[in-house]
Parts: C-alpha cells; structure tokens; sequence
C-alpha cells in the first residue's frame, strides 16, 4: 500500500503540481541540488518553511465536507470560523472532533463516475491571495497554542527566524530567470527593497501566478519541490524508488497502467459506491 501511495506521488501528483517534463528530467538525469549523504537526509528549511507552503493559496475558505451527512443535506462549513470555538461538533471544518455529519464525501473533491472519473475538482490557483479564514487561525491549530493567528504573518516570520534565502537568492544559485522588481512592484511600498529580496515563500505564490497562470509551480518552486519529494524518496530504502524503480501498482485500478488517488480510495473502500451513496 505504502509503494502505491508513493506511486501516485511520482507520477502523478509532482507532474501536477510542478510538471512532468521536470520530473522526468530529475528521474532521468538525477537531482542537481537537494543532494545529502543516504542516512543523513532530511527536509531543508527552504521546503519545509516556503517552498511546500504554497499548497497554502490553494485553501478555499469552505467546504462542502459530504453531500448527506447533516440531516439527509449537505454539510457545508468555513474551514474555520470564530463560532467554532469551543463547540462539541464545530460549525466549521476544524479537526478534533467526532459527530455523524463530520465524514467526508470524496466524491467532493475527486469525479468517481462518467468520463471525468478520476480528474481531481478544480482547487483555487497558486497566487498571493490567501483566503480569508487562515489570517486568523484557532490557537487549538498551532502547535504553541500561541499568537500570531495569521497564516501568512507565521510563514513569513519563519523567513525571518529561520534565514531562509530570498526567492531570488535561489533562482540565480539554480539557474533560472528571476522575476523583476517590476512585477513585484507591490512590495517597493514598504521602501525595505523586497521587490529585490522577497521572501521565499511569496517569491514562489508569485512565481506561480505569473510565469505558469497559476495551474502549477515552476522555476524555484517546482525545482524545490520535486527534487525533495524525490530525493527522499530515492534515499529511502524501503521505497520502492530505491528498491525497483520499474516497479508498478499491482492493485485493481479503473485503466490498465494507472493507479491514482479515485483507485486508491476505491481499494479502501470510501468511495460513494463502497459506502452506498
């Protein structure tokens, strides 16, 4: 199962979130950068902190969780809400919490049925709009419990307390074309010359939106995210990149040759036919 699951990764979602032809060229020709020793690896400030957060512009600001869990209708939720607080069975999408209408309907987020079977439902494009509900977090989702509540004031505090380098630090070490200062113009207000040294985390959302419409990372982004993804993958030894590369999932999938994540739920047994719905 756990070959499967990392399966899906490789092919189907780094092809998606930082393009196949980058993905191949790093199976084919080998990572040029995220290089440790095998046993000494780990994942880099630069992913960790900035890079992998871009999934964080991608968070719509509700839900629908299930198409009949709340009384025969759908549940419906903000991801979080200030009523939430506090409550048994929370009136928004928080964790931690147990109650019959808090289940998820997969077919919300992924197409079971037809011809569109298998296609993930569109999310929101990568860019620097953050929804609404992440600039003020519940302390129960941080790990402190403590101040700031702000998604995007964290993200780029950890900039700061972590020295990680700026997007344009990184692009020119890696050999890729920077964004201009004019098309981070919105940054030369602050008169601290961000526009020239933008912090890793926004360089990428930014990135994303200008040079790839939104529909994926490239340049420093994708470079990052897909050489770690693989990278721990290759370096470790019980995964099936390590251990077969040519290795294919063995388990029944919809189409001959692949396997993804509607296969993947149908196995566990929660997609809607395995649940009566």
């Amino acid at each position: 199962m756990t070959w499967h699951y990392q399966w899906i990764i490789v092919n189907d979602f780094l092809p998606r979130i930082a393009g196949l032809q980058l993905v191949n060229d790093i199976l084919g020709r080998g990572r040029r950068f995220y290089t440790p020793r095998l046993g000494a690896q780990s994942i880099p400030v630069e992913f960790q902190g900035a890079a992998y957060r871009f999934g964080h512009s991608l968070v719509r600001p509700s839900y629908r969780a299930n198409l009949a869990g709340d009384n025969n209708q759908p549940f419906f939720g903000f991801i979080f809400h200030p009523d939430g607080q506090g409550q048994q069975d929370p009136v928004d999408l928080r964790g931690g919490a147990r109650a019959l209408r808090r289940f998820i309907g997969w077919q919300t987020f992924f197409r079971f049925d037809g011809a569109q079977a298998g296609k993930v439902r569109p999310s929101k494009r990568i860019d620097t709009r953050i929804s609404t509900p992440l600039f003020n977090l519940p302390l129960g989702t941080i790990a402190s419990g403590t101040p700031p509540t702000s998604l995007p004031q964290r993200n780029l505090l950890r900039h700061l307390t972590w020295s990680i380098p700026s997007g344009q630090a990184i692009a020119q070490e890696i050999g890729v074309p920077p964004l201009n200062p004019s098309e981070l113009s919105e940054l030369g207000a602050y008169g601290v010359g961000l526009e020239r040294n933008t912090p890793l985390w926004y360089y990428v959302l930014k990135e994303a939106e200008l040079r790839n419409g939104g529909a994926a990372l490239t340049g420093v982004g994708a470079r990052i995210i897909a050489e770690v993804f693989l990278g721990l993958l290759e370096l470790n030894q019980s995964s099936y990149l390590a251990r077969n590369p040519r290795w294919r999932p063995t388990l029944p999938s919809r189409i001959p040759g692949v396997f993804d994540m509607v296969d993947l739920l149908t196995c566990a047994g929660v997609d809607p036919a395995s649940r009566g719905q």
